[in-house]
């Protein structure tokens, strides 16, 4: 079901009104191209989602966020980076709870002057999250870099100095633990079902069980392109999946408002299955920040 702009509206109040987004249950929450979003970014923060995600080119010396190039409604510092600064300067952090905010920027173009920009403009923000081969220093926003596999591996593999990690959309048998530069896994809710198809098990069971390998090489996982529905986005819960990227933002925290308040009854009478619901799974070994 589709909500109504109202029914939005009335979801942004409540957040806004009571606290909602800084709890734990929106951690989970990504805006899959939020730049498609009505208002981009603002719709996200004020659903509570803890995640936004914006696709990038090189543009004569700008960074547009648009899909296609010709179709940008803005750049990079106008419509996240800005505004993302301008919270954190007022809140301490951008909910005002300590907790870190994800920006994913999806680098649509392989050439080096995209990453050699994006180095300068994101270095004009103290709020980023900084990465060294030595230490990672926290900050209120952490940078992720998805898209494009030469144009962040150039990336992080060329600066000593990095206000940006990377993930990988491939998973091989053979990939090495974390380290501060290769922090993440973004894959599709197919490839992710396909990468967990090994032995037996239903699709919750196969999921699971990736999430727990990437957990013990100390990395994250983030699914998208899941079908909008409560029963995937339940098996991605339940699995343990750390984001999980949706379009429909009022539904889907709708869908974890409903999940927190069923297993909040489920504990109160002492069923941790949720009376029905998933059981919140085990975690692997702790996976290393951000």
């Amino acid at each position: 079901m589709i909500l109504t702009a109202l029914a939005m509206a009335t979801l942004w109040q409540a957040a806004a009104s009571d606290g909602l987004a800084a709890r734990a249950y929106l951690k989970v929450a990504h805006s899959h191209n939020d730049y498609e979003q009505r208002a981009p970014l603002k719709d996200a923060l004020q659903a509570g989602f803890a995640s936004v995600e914006a696709d990038v080119w090189w543009g004569d010396g700008q960074l547009p966020v648009a899909h296609l190039p010709f179709l940008s409604r803005g750049g990079l510092e106008e419509l996240y980076l800005g505004p993302l600064q301008a919270r954190v300067d007022r809140l301490g952090s951008v909910y005002g709870d300590g907790e870190p905010f994800y920006l994913w920027i999806d680098l649509k173009d392989a050439r080096p002057a995209l990453t050699d920009e994006l180095h300068g403009v994101l270095s004009r923000f103290p709020m980023l999250t900084v990465f060294t081969d030595e230490a990672v220093l926290p900050g209120p926003v952490v940078v992720v870099l998805t898209g494009d596999e030469e144009a962040k591996k150039r990336y992080t593999d060329g600066h000593r100095l990095r206000y940006a990690c990377r993930d990988s959309n491939l998973l091989g048998a053979l990939d090495p633990p974390a380290d501060r530069r290769w922090t993440w896994y973004a894959l599709t809710f197919d490839e992710a079902l396909a990468a967990g198809a090994s032995g037996a098990g239903d699709a919750g069971e196969r999921l699971r069980a990736l999430v727990e390998r990437i957990h013990r090489l100390g990395r994250r996982l983030r699914l998208y392109e899941a079908p909008e529905r409560p029963e995937t986005w339940r098996l991605m819960l339940a699995a343990g999946v750390d984001l999980i990227g949706t379009d429909r933002l009022a539904e889907f925290r709708a869908f974890l408002e409903r999940e927190r308040g069923w297993r909040a009854r489920a504990v109160a009478v002492g069923d941790a299955s949720g009376l029905g619901a998933p059981t919140k799974p085990a975690r692997a070994s702790p996976v290393a920040p951000p």
